[in-house]
């Protein structure tokens, strides 16, 4: 039977709204996000199932690291979606915590409203999410670099999911730091569009150029002019520190590219594990999980374009 992406789709969006129902309107702070920021958490939540299956098998220790954490809920700009919210990424790997735990989550964003409104709806869903002391922090980028290069020894593993607003903060030797680490796997959000966007201003001496180049940790951009140009340089540069690096493009309704999924890894089994993920995303639009999240939330009917 061939691979059913709305179905598919369909299924794992209702399971994960059905989870925050008791949240959704907590009035609490929601982080910025869109219909499409819905791709990314299904790669995520994909990846931690094959991840942990794994890597609990050879590894005394497995952490998960959530850099950019946000509040644990986003919201939509449509008019017909506007009272519907979605989990963020530290929900859902907490929600798989039952089956495929980390040792530990290491949570954190620099805004202080949205990781107060993570800890208090981490305690609401205790039910869902287990006993674990979650421990959301305020804290920036550079500090968990530090932390988690200081909790590298023989047998710990992480799973770095880097996912910020913006990139500025995302300096490269930082980010370096964090690849070198061997027995790590990294998913980062590489916003292509906004990036490129930043390029064509970057004249010499602006604080464009600056951004960028340590950003790259080099001027090699200046040599690239389209969004791809530069997202295959960053691609290369991730390149030299780990042998497995994927690209899952997410489009804005079949028309422009919004980002980039990046996730780099030095594992046989991780790559075999994003292989199979991209195969299934490459099928799964941003328009079939918009039809599919409006039949959940009841506000529309199955459209027979995606039924099989």
């Amino acid at each position: 039977m061939a691979f059913d992406a709305y179905l598919w789709s369909k299924q794992k969006i209702s399971s994960l709204v059905d989870k925050i129902s008791n949240i959704k309107n907590d009035n609490l702070t929601i982080s910025p996000g869109q219909i499409w920021s819905i791709k990314k958490l299904l790669v995520l939540d994909y990846y931690i199932e094959g991840y942990v299956t794994i890597i609990r098998k050879h590894f005394k220790n497995w952490y998960y690291v959530d850099t950019h954490c946000g509040s644990g809920l986003f919201g939509f700009e449509e008019n017909d979606l506007i009272d519907e919210k979605f989990p963020g990424s530290p929900l859902i790997s907490a929600f798989r915590h039952s089956e495929y735990p980390f040792t530990d989550y290491l949570l954190s964003d620099i805004d202080q409203l949205a990781i107060s409104a993570l800890s208090q709806r981490l305690r609401s869903l205790r039910p869902l999410v287990g006993t674990h002391s979650y421990n959301p922090q305020v804290r920036d980028f550079a500090t968990t670099v530090n932390i988690v290069e200081g909790m590298q020894k023989f047998g710990n593993a992480f799973l770095i999911f880097i996912d910020p607003q913006g990139f500025s903060e995302i300096r490269w030797d930082l980010m370096q730091r964090l690849l070198s680490i061997k027995k790590a796997d990294v998913f980062f959000t590489f916003m292509t569009p906004f990036i490129a966007m930043n390029r064509t201003n970057a004249d010499p001496g602006s604080s464009y150029e600056t951004t960028l180049n340590e950003f790259y940790g080099d001027n090699t951009w200046t040599q690239q002019t389209t969004g791809d140009e530069l997202l295959n340089r960053y691609i290369e540069k991730i390149g030299e520190f780990k042998a497995h690096v994927f690209d899952i493009p997410v489009f804005r309704t079949g028309e422009s590219k919004l980002y980039d999924i990046l996730i780099a890894t030095d594992s046989i089994g991780g790559g075999n594990i994003i292989s199979d993920a991209t195969a299934i995303m490459d099928v799964t639009t941003t328009q079939m999980m918009r039809d599919a999240l409006k039949v959940i939330t009841k506000k529309s009917n199955d459209l027979t374009s995606w039924m099989k």
